[in-house]
């Protein structure tokens, strides 16, 4: 990229946010997350310089973020007083991976492990309220996914999908996927609102803002990180 040159910004035209209010009035009820990710999958969105698309947004108003779209159009229907009022869930942001910050967790996560270990069951059953993030991949779909009810096994841990996308077509919901200790990206134990490990969540937490922070701990249960 030349100096004069500008990256470019995806733009929805008109706003993903028009785009969305239009389809809830058509439908005549809510609009479904499954439909709301649909929606934006298909709109129309073409590519700007960023002073351009910063011009636009000033004349029309910020749009809502595509990674966040479900939440960012449960707050813009508050706005505008459309009821029923439905829960938003808490506002993701993008994780960079080489950030220094966040690849310490992932060596948090594995320095501890023997405090992780200590949590389970010996007797290699499984706890429910343990979880293990690792990497998960099937044919062209890859992605950091967390699974609950770990349990101890031979080759490290085992654990359960309790989602699984719909790209994915080798594994189902409530299947065990064994995770080796050099594949595990974090761990966590949610001990009746007491969060052991989960470096990975500390670190999205503390870069949000303060006001959100309440109800992200609500919407992932946690009452104080130990």
């Amino acid at each position: 990229m030349n100096k004069t040159e500008q990256p470019l910004i995806p733009v929805f035209i008109p706003s993903l946010g028009e785009v969305l209010l239009m389809a809830e009035n058509r439908k005549g009820e809510p609009l479904t997350p499954d439909e709301v990710i649909a929606i934006r999958d298909d709109a129309v969105c073409i590519m700007m310089e960023a002073s351009r698309a910063q011009a636009m947004a000033e004349k029309r108003g910020e749009d809502l973020d595509p990674e966040n779209c479900w939440y960012d159009f449960q707050m813009l229907r508050r706005e505008l007083g459309r009821e029923p009022d439905l829960d938003p869930g808490p506002k993701f942001r993008q994780i960079d991976s080489n950030d220094a910050a966040y690849q310490q967790t992932v060596i948090d996560a594995q320095n501890s492990l023997d405090l992780f270990r200590a949590m389970l069951p010996a007797d290699g059953s499984h706890r429910t309220d343990a979880l293990i993030k690792t990497r998960f991949t099937d044919g062209d779909f890859s992605a950091f996914m967390w699974l609950f009810s770990t349990r101890l096994d031979e080759r490290g841990f085992a654990a359960v999908f309790f989602e699984v996308p719909e790209q994915v077509t080798s594994v189902e919901i409530g299947d065990e996927m064994v995770v080796t200790p050099d594949e595990v990206i974090d761990w966590m134990v949610n001990d009746d609102g007491d969060l052991h490990g989960g470096f990975s969540i500390r670190y999205q937490r503390e870069r949000m803002p303060e006001q959100e922070r309440a109800a992200y701990d609500e919407y992932i249960g946690v009452q104080r990180y130990l």
